[in-house]
């Protein structure tokens, strides 16, 4: 009998039917709810799903999605000017909402324009507090990528957001997204406070089913106009282990060299052999990769790596950990990792060895730096954009122009100033210089721009 041949109409799209359902539960009742997933899980997806079914269905619920990667600067006035911004995006084409779109927007330029800190936070305090005037009985924000603002922002903004949520119960709720648990980014006494917001609502985003990734592969097929088999969608779970972003680079792969003619089933074995050899080098799988292996800590990147070096097992913590973020799970045949592309890629850093780190050296595949053969704390997603920049130009003179269009994005231009780059250098040279007084590395060119020296 022939193998049955999967071409049918079907739009791109996760499923995850029980999970969209809990959190639109929690949110449309007033409960604050976290989403926790590693990198490219499908928690943007998610959530973008969450606003877009919750706001075709909810009439008197104001869903605003918020990407935190858009927000100009790690500070209190970054956060809410974001906020303030998406919110005044989601009344744009409501004419009922004129009066409401006035008093956000003059809250927003206060946000916006004020440097004191008290002024920013009033207005935008006063800008969510107009929306409690409408005809909405419930404001839910969505925060997706809050990591780095848990981590980065002064503990009296998360204060503030737990403050707001007290003032107005049932009113006001927020759906969070981070890769890590949220008092695993931050323990302090500010923090706590907020994370306790979460603590009965939080969903762990893991792998998608075999039937989510069938449904998922045959989507994008159609998309991209190629055909999948039975084989095929096989070959896909094995190499991605259920992770939705892996499935969509692997499915472009294969897109490519099946195209949309039907082929017998003696046919995959070669078809699967050359795109297993395309998937080493390919750009958007190990961009996956490298997202994944970066954020796990050097203790859980050492057990994988011992894992797969046949070594002596990973301390239990490290395993738990490793498992509840889906990179490794027990079958009766042992630990297995997420998918065999995963697995391949930690295998070839395994065989990478790190040479003597002198001077300054940034290792894109983790986003690690390291200055004299010592590793600096973590950088921000700013810092490391600006050092990605800076690195890039080593020896060279970087103007604010490309350091802006670099780090925030050409459409900002004009809107972000001297000020906020020259606080952005400072937040990097205090990782980057033994001395900061007397940088070493990171040197400023007056009125020209700034330059990473490596000696």
């Amino acid at each position: 009998m022939a193998e049955k041949i999967y071409d049918r109409v079907a739009p791109p799209g996760i499923g995850r039917q029980r999970t969209m359902e809990s959190i639109l539960g929690w949110a449309t009742t007033g409960q604050c709810c976290s989403l926790v997933g590693i990198s490219n899980m499908g928690k943007s997806a998610l959530v973008r799903q969450v606003h877009e079914i919750g706001s075709s269905q909810w009439a008197d619920v104001l869903f605003v999605y918020a990407d935190c990667n858009r927000m100009l600067d790690m500070s209190e006035q970054g956060l809410y000017e974001l906020l303030l911004r998406c919110i005044l995006d989601e009344l744009q084409c409501q004419p009922d909402m004129q009066e409401t779109r006035q008093s956000l927007a003059s809250a927003y330029e206060r946000v916006t324009v004020s440097s004191n800190e008290f002024q920013v936070s009033l207005g935008f305090s006063d800008g969510i507090t107009s929306l409690f005037d409408t005809r909405y009985r419930l404001i839910v924000l969505l925060l997706d990528e809050f990591d780095e603002p848990l981590r980065e922002l002064d503990g009296r903004v998360l204060l503030n957001l737990r403050a707001l949520c007290d003032r107005y119960p049932d009113r006001l709720s927020y759906l969070v997204t981070t890769n890590h648990t949220m008092r695993d980014i931050r323990q302090d006494v500010h923090a706590d406070e907020f994370c306790e917001l979460f603590v009965h609502h939080t969903l762990h985003l893991g792998p998608i089913t075999q039937d989510e990734s069938r449904e998922y592969a045959l989507g994008l097929a159609e998309r991209d106009q190629v055909t999948f088999d039975e084989q095929d969608i096989q070959f896909i779970q094995m190499k991605s282990g259920g992770h939705p972003g892996l499935v969509e680079a692997i499915c472009t792969i294969l897109g490519d060299v099946t195209g949309r003619p039907v082929r017998d089933a003696s046919q995959d074995w070669i078809i699967h052999r050359e795109v297993s050899e395309r998937l080493r080098d390919h750009g958007a799988v190990q961009s996956e990769c490298i997202k994944l292996w970066g954020d796990l800590s050097r203790e859980e990147r050492d057990g994988l790596l011992a894992l797969v070096a046949r070594q002596e097992s990973p301390p239990a913590t490290v395993l738990r950990s490793l498992k509840n973020k889906y990179l490794l799970r027990t079958t009766g045949e042992g630990v297995q990792f997420l998918g065999q592309v995963f697995e391949e890629y930690v295998r070839r850093q395994r065989i990478v060895q790190r040479g003597a780190r002198r001077g300054i050296r940034l290792d894109v595949d983790t986003g690690e730096v390291w200055v004299e053969e010592q590793e600096i704390p973590t950088l921000t997603r700013l810092e490391y954009r600006l050092m990605m920049l800076l690195y890039g130009n080593l020896g060279k003179i970087c103007d604010k122009y490309q350091v802006v269009e670099a780090v925030w994005g050409g459409d900002y231009l004009d809107e972000v100033d001297d000020a906020r780059i020259e606080k952005l250098v400072s937040r990097l040279r205090q990782k980057l210089e033994p001395d900061p007084s007397n940088p070493r590395y990171l040197i400023t060119v007056r009125g020209r721009g700034y330059k990473l020296i490596d000696e």
